[in-house]
């Protein structure tokens, strides 16, 4: 895919239109190669071809790209609305087990166009080296023997970073991914070279399988690896991990591995995010995590299936201070504060409830160095559709975390409770350290109000307590959602309470 040659038609998308205009480039002191290179990265393709006509030097300097990115948006059309009337985005009936909807997803049959675009860039590319390459778009194995090409064209040209997002994360997620037979990353292309320069590499939706008498020597310096929706034989992960020794992050989402058991042993392993939950059971089989052997390890993120038990969990990660943990069982709690007491360093915890978390249990294990608490209640997988939650039992959390200065607490799919309960009574306590306490997904329900009183109440040093309607069901998300029964009557139903209370602090109480 080497060689030069003039400046390429890529189809009628990217015929370039011959305009009359003065050389521009005169008017600016002559820039560095590499300069005019890293300026080109923020150039779609279709206004990178263009700047081939400003002057005779700028002829090819678009050749030079050293960060190459290929998408639907600079590949193919600008805007959602230029790719639906050229029929490149469509709306396709999605069967629900509600019954059917309509999902907007690319047609298959731009694959091809969008392959042969791709693929004429890089034939006329003239950079020696490549920094990084990405490419996020529905491609699978009907296009194998291409990307083949792609990657060994990167390889030869000492790549840094490569990205290929196969289920196209920044469109709509559709199951239609998966209904196409995934290509295989190639790995044996890197065997052939004892000099590979890749340091960061994210595989989407692709088979990746341990080629036999592979040593990933020419891995030696990753240290960066996510794999999402992937499928992989048993020995990958373990070979991986025994040899790249320079790895320092790792993603493991929604993976399907041969073996039912995950061991994650690794000397180097800084950061890791391991998800074993499906949104759908034909993406794989249940994996549980249940060695995590990594001394220098300093965050995690465990999302697990609902068969995965925290009781079976091993870990020795003295290091560890940052902490993402899915709680899914009732009761499960008190496994989840054992084994994150057995971490001495620990700081940052966020626990996602699948469960109400039990009002009178109390826990024992306390978390001393803990300085950040996040607490998401998601409505349980079983339960009716209202939720009636007792906030009462996040106090006996508190407790337990005697150095806690900030602690959030999120209801996600908050409803109004018709029959406001009488609240309950609640073991008296005091906790000196928290300062910031903020509680989302308020609708004005009896718990709410009764929650914050108690914080007041027993929390010596609270500087404010913040009440607010918003909440997200994906904490990455951003997209907030909220009740108006909040702004119709739930705030002004709080501030009534707390003025006909004769309560101390309740200056502190701050209402969004």
């Amino acid at each position: 895919m080497s060689g030069s040659s003039p400046t390429p038609n890529l189809d009628e998308g990217i015929k370039l239109k011959k305009v009359k205009m003065f050389d521009c480039t005169s008017q600016v002191p002559d820039l560095p190669d590499c300069v005019l290179s890293y300026i080109f990265t923020k150039l779609s393709i279709k206004d990178l071809l263009k700047t081939s006509i400003l002057s005779k030097r700028w002829r090819n300097l678009w050749t030079l790209r050293r960060d190459l990115y290929f998408d639907v948006f600079n590949v193919l059309e600008n805007t959602e609305e230029e790719l639906i009337q050229k029929g490149y985005l469509i709306d396709v009936p999605f069967p629900t087990i509600y019954g059917s909807a309509m999902e907007r997803t690319l047609n298959w049959d731009t694959s091809d166009l969008f392959v042969k675009r791709v693929d004429q860039f890089l034939k006329h590319s003239n950079a020696t080296t490549i920094d990084s390459f990405l490419v996020n778009f529905y491609l699978g194995s009907q296009q194998q023997s291409t990307i083949d090409e792609w990657i060994s064209f990167l390889i030869k040209r000492g790549i840094q970073r490569i990205d290929l997002l196969f289920s196209v994360t920044s469109l709509p997620y559709t199951l239609s991914t998966y209904l196409r037979r995934p290509c295989q990353f190639p790995l044996h292309l890197f065997s052939e070279t004892t000099a590979s320069t890749l340091k960061h590499l994210r595989l989407e939706y692709c088979l990746l399988f341990h080629p036999t008498n592979y040593d990933f020597t020419s891995f030696k310096n990753l240290s960066f690896l996510s794999l999402k929706t992937l499928r992989a034989d048993a020995s990958f992960i373990e070979s991986l991990l025994s040899n790249c020794k320079q790895l320092e992050e790792l993603h493991l989402i929604e993976c399907d591995f041969e073996s039912p058991i995950l061991k994650i042993v690794s000397s180097s392993l800084c950061h890791l995010k391991v998800s074993c939950f499906f949104r759908y059971s034909i993406l794989g089989k249940d994996v549980s995590l249940t060695l995590l052997d990594c001394l220098k390890l300093t965050s995690l993120e465990y999302r697990r299936q609902r068969g995965d038990r925290l009781g079976n969990m091993n870990f020795n990660t003295p290091m560890l201070n940052n902490v993402q943990l899915a709680v899914i069982y009732s009761g499960e709690h008190v496994d989840a504060f054992r084994l994150l007491a057995t971490l001495p360093k620990l700081e940052i915890l966020q626990l996602d409830f699948y469960s109400t978390v039990p009002t009178f249990v109390k826990i024992t294990q306390r978390l001393e160095h803990l300085k950040e608490l996040n607490l998401i209640l998601h409505r349980p997988f079983d339960t009716p559709q209202k939720l009636d939650f007792d906030l009462s039992g996040i106090l006996t959390i508190l407790q337990a975390c005697p150095l806690l200065q900030e602690l959030s607490v999120m209801l996600t799919y908050p409803e109004t409770m018709e029959n406001q309960q009488v609240a309950s009574d609640v073991e008296v306590f005091s906790h000196d350290e928290v300062k910031v306490i903020e509680l989302r997904g308020c609708v004005g329900n009896w718990y709410e109000i009764e929650f914050a009183m108690n914080v007041i109440k027993y929390a010596n040093k609270l500087e404010r307590i913040v009440l607010s309607p918003y909440w997200r069901d994906i904490v990455e998300s951003l997209d907030w959602s909220s009740d108006l029964a909040w702004f119709q009557n739930g705030r002004q139903r709080i501030t009534e309470k707390f003025q006909s209370e004769e309560l101390v602090g309740r200056e502190k109480v701050v209402l969004i």
